[in-house]
């Protein structure tokens, strides 16, 4: 019997556009993506993009959407050069030693930097995440439930899944998997590939905050994960600490997880009307690791069906 492959993404922070609109959109970069590197392992894609499920825990965490009409022409553009030009990779290098420059000099002082040296949407950032460690008002109980019925929605019709998170959603993801493995409301499904996108997984004030971080041994870790592989694009500035295997390849090594890779140094040159931003997630589906990595994703799991 066949086992359909279900890609779930789950959006990073900030309102995003209405559930099916953002669907479409994010289904359009992938399909963009693939048939760049493996137009057979874009069929999926093609047929409304029916495989694709968006954990769309914004607008709940929000209470607002965003109006795509905001990103039609920025879109528009990397779909039509989804290759980085000369100056596209100038700008980016320019900003990526920048980036380092300010970190060494604030030494990593998170505190010190988001209330005195951060702008304005760092600090918002900051406060953001804040809010959904803490749970205030119950609101991560509340996301972290979104991400666990699409979860549960796939394993329950024998769906094979690949779990992507960008951003913070990556940080829920990563939380609701814990859950499925150690809490109260375990589940016997599996994730045969996690995949975080300019994940701050690796961010202090996330390393202590997320689930299990005071436990130790496999309990810290979630347990339903067969691979893992983490992108972050140059110039990143939410994955501040890009590679995440340093913080979680203990993972590989108590069982837990077959492997985590660690992919970084290539380009994200996605503009937000007209300014660089290397973190958005249209422009990440489009990068050529990242569309070689769910190719190769949907190769396997269509054999394996």
């Amino acid at each position: 019997m066949s086992r359909p492959a279900r890609i779930i993404f789950v959006p990073g922070m900030k309102p995003k556009p209405p559930e099916r609109i953002h669907r479409q959109v994010l289904g359009r970069c992938m399909r963009a993506g693939l048939e760049r590197v493996d137009p057979d392992a874009a069929a999926p894609l093609r047929d409304g993009a029916r495989c694709l499920t968006t954990a769309a825990w914004n607008h709940a965490f929000y209470r607002r959407h965003r109006n795509i009409e905001l990103d039609k022409r920025s879109i528009e553009r990397i779909l039509e050069q989804p290759e980085p030009s000369n100056g596209d990779i100038v700008d980016i290098e320019a900003f990526a030693r920048r980036k380092t420059r300010i970190l060494l000099r604030m030494g990593h002082a998170a505190p010190l930097f988001s209330s005195l040296f951060a702008r304005r949407s760092m600090r918002l950032t900051v406060t953001e995440t804040h809010r959904y460690l803490m749970n205030w008002g119950g609101v991560a109980t509340a996301v972290r439930e979104i991400v666990r019925k699409a979860l549960v929605d796939a394993w329950s019709v024998g769906e094979q899944v690949l779990l992507i998170g960008h951003s913070l959603g990556s940080v829920i993801a990563y939380d609701t998997l814990w859950e499925l493995s150690h809490g109260e409301r375990r589940e016997n499904g599996r994730i045969s590939l996690f995949m975080t996108l300019g994940s701050p997984l690796a961010s202090p004030m996330i390393l202590r905050g997320v689930q299990g971080a005071r436990l130790s041994g496999r309990n810290r870790y979630p347990e339903i994960v067969d691979r893992w592989q983490n992108f972050s694009a140059r110039g990143e500035i939410t994955a501040l600490h890009p590679r995440l295997g340093p913080h979680y390849g203990e993972m590989v090594e108590l069982g837990s997880l077959e492997a985590l890779q660690d992919c970084t140094g290539f380009y994200n040159h996605y503009r937000d009307r007209g300014r660089l931003d290397v973190h958005t997630s249209y422009g990440y589906l489009i990068t050529r690791p990242v569309a070689e990595s769910i190719a190769g994703w949907l190769q396997t799991a269509n054999a394996a069906g």
